[in-house]
């Protein structure tokens, strides 16, 4: 069978030349970073997996697929390499996906696949222990799945992408606002009332019912009445923004526990005389209490999360004396002041709503755009051992681990976050370009549908997270290989310049 037919090359043209590269690719990376890579996350996905728990500080899901793993295979290259074959796997599919459905030319299809092969960020997110390269590679899958709806709605597609849907969520809490994207797509295929209805209540329904058994096993676990104690914790660290900013008014708070916090921020921010957090932070993973940071001094940023991880906090400081009142384990104590911190913090938003978008929502956009290394900025966090619990679960001969350097990657990526500001720019003009044009809406039908899914996936994205959380920029991955994939062929597609 013909792998070339009338100059353009089939699919199993281009599988033929990119998988071997992408095989080559991954060996010479594993040869220069032969041990998986960690930061604070890793370990406890590794300790909920060894204890076999229900629930954990993140969601389960990633901690059940290194039990599965581990079943078959100890070593961490069989992790990593699962990893990078669904990153890898998930952004093909796309790229293939638009040059069949969509009739993306041949030339733009080797600018994306040149993409694929030559992107540095995906094998360094697939080398890390971390849910990350799984929730971009399903995320990625799920994506050209609601594409196939947008093409050809059919009953099978629409039970994958709710299949692909309880699956993400696991992984991250990140995927709440997936369904709402999800139904909006399926609404757009307009398939029949019938169909629309099953798949918007089925999107939806399946992370309500994730969100509901979640939230019943934390309070059979550990006594907590709330889905998600670290959406508590963030949400009174952001408010903990302010404070340096206006003088917050916190009367009527609606619980007594709340005006005992309130007690502490006050004396943290007035009576301490602090105003912002200071110098000598020591990063602390939620590890049921075990320091796996290390100790480093910088000057905050314009907006934080330090307050969720510094133990002389007065989040932590309420914390600890809540465990020592209520004779807790960490874990269960972590989870029970979450309540606590969610009705504080969300108290404190709404009664200042403008001071709120002025000083956690504008620098919080401003990071999501421009968004530092972070923990990827070094192999390791910079240090030369793992905590022994890495190196018993994946059968490590001791705790050292090496790479060829530490802070290569550091150089490697640094043009990654510009290159993420350049695409949202780049996205942005594309868009309009093309869906000011009626006439190419109309000859690229199906095109048109699926960039609309993009944008309003990328759209749903920056909302969901320059208020949930200040971003890192592992969290913009995902976002970045859409960006590139979309903007090249919308691109391609439009031909603005010889439209009359």
């Amino acid at each position: 069978m013909k792998i070339i037919k009338d100059r353009e090359w089939t699919t199993a043209a281009w599988l033929t030349v990119v998988l071997p590269i992408l095989a080559i690719e991954w060996i010479a990376f594993k040869c220069f970073y032969p041990y998986a890579d960690y930061f604070t996350d890793s370990y406890t996905y590794i300790q909920a997996a060894l204890d076999q728990d229900a629930i954990s500080f993140r969601p389960i899901g990633y901690s059940l697929f290194l039990r599965l793993v581990h079943v078959f295979s100890t070593p961490d290259t069989v992790v990593v390499t699962l990893q990078y074959l669904l990153l890898q796997g998930a952004s093909l599919g796309l790229v293939l996906s638009l040059r069949r459905w969509c009739g993306v030319g041949e030339r733009t299809v080797a600018v994306l696949m040149a993409f694929v092969l030559l992107d540095p960020v995906i094998p360094y997110v697939a080398n890390y222990i971390s849910s990350d390269a799984l929730f971009i590679g399903l995320s990625l899958i799920w994506l050209t799945v609601l594409m196939g709806i947008l093409r050809a709605a059919g009953w099978r597609r629409l039970a994958l992408q709710v299949v692909l849907l309880f699956v993400i969520f696991n992984l991250r809490y990140a995927a709440l606002f997936y369904p709402a994207v999800a139904a909006l797509m399926i609404l757009l295929a307009r398939r029949g009332w019938r169909y629309s209805a099953i798949g918007v209540v089925a999107s939806i329904g399946v992370v309500v019912a994730g969100t509901l058994w979640i939230k019943s096993v934390t309070r059979r676990e550990t006594g907590a009445d709330l889905f998600s104690a670290f959406s508590g914790w963030q949400m009174a660290n952001n408010v903990l923004n302010l404070y340096p900013h206006i003088p917050v008014d916190t009367a009527g708070l609606p619980s007594a526990e709340c005006r005992v916090l309130a007690g502490y921020v006050s004396d943290y921010f007035v009576g301490t005389g602090r105003t912002v957090v200071g110098p000598g932070v020591r990063t602390v993973a939620n590890t049921g209490g075990r320091d796996v940071g290390a100790p480093e001094t910088r000057a905050m940023p314009e907006v934080t999360t330090a307050y969720m991880w510094l133990h002389p906090s007065p989040l932590h400081l309420y914390m600890e004396a809540y465990k020592r009142q209520h004779k807790l384990s960490y874990f269960d104590a972590w989870n029970r002041v979450g309540v606590v911190f969610s009705q504080y913090g969300y108290f404190v938003a709404r009664k200042h709503p403008v001071a709120f978008l002025r000083y956690y929502g504008w620098p919080s956009a401003k990071v999501f755009f421009l968004t530092g290394l972070d923990n990827m900025a070094a192999f390791n966090e910079g240090k030369p051992d793992v905590d022994s619990l890495a190196a018993n679960w994946f059968r490590y001969p001791g705790v050292h681990v090496k790479a060829v350097s530490v802070t290569l990657q550091s150089k490697v990526l640094a043009p990654m976050a510009w290159t993420y500001t350049l695409l949202n720019l780049s996205f942005v003009i594309t868009a309009l370009l093309f869906l000011s044009f009626r006439t190419l809406r109309q000859r690229n039908k199906v095109f048109t549908a699926c960039f609309r899914l993009a944008s309003a996936f990328l759209l749903a994205n920056a909302f969901f997270s320059i208020f949930a959380t200040p971003s890192v920029f592992r969290y913009q991955v995902l976002p970045l290989i859409v960006l590139f994939v979309f903007t090249v062929a919308g691109v391609s597609k439009s031909r603005v310049f010889s439209v009359t």
